[in-house]
């Protein structure tokens, strides 16, 4: 089915429902998320690597990347702890 939105009517929560996430889940200390458009995200996945050099790599990490061909927005959910 096609979504029948479009990107800039989106808003977050409504796009962390479409990937199954609760918005008070997401929207905490420790998570983060990203919602890009569909047609850049694979490009925009693909520069993670500066986003990693903020990382903490003496803490444990999770990256998710969601996306769906149908749906306008892509995300990408972290639960990181930022060096300070």
């Amino acid at each position: 089915m096609i979504h029948q939105k479009a990107f800039d009517e989106l808003d977050v929560d409504e796009v962390l429902k479409h990937y199954g996430y609760k918005p008070g889940e997401v929207h905490r200390n420790g998570v983060g998320c990203g919602v890009w458009r569909r047609e850049e995200a694979f490009q925009k996945l693909g520069s993670i690597k500066e986003f990693m050099l903020a990382v903490d790599e003496k803490e444990k990490a999770r990256i998710e990347f969601n996306y769906d061909p149908d749906f306008p927005a892509a995300l990408l959910v972290t639960y990181v702890t930022l060096k300070v």
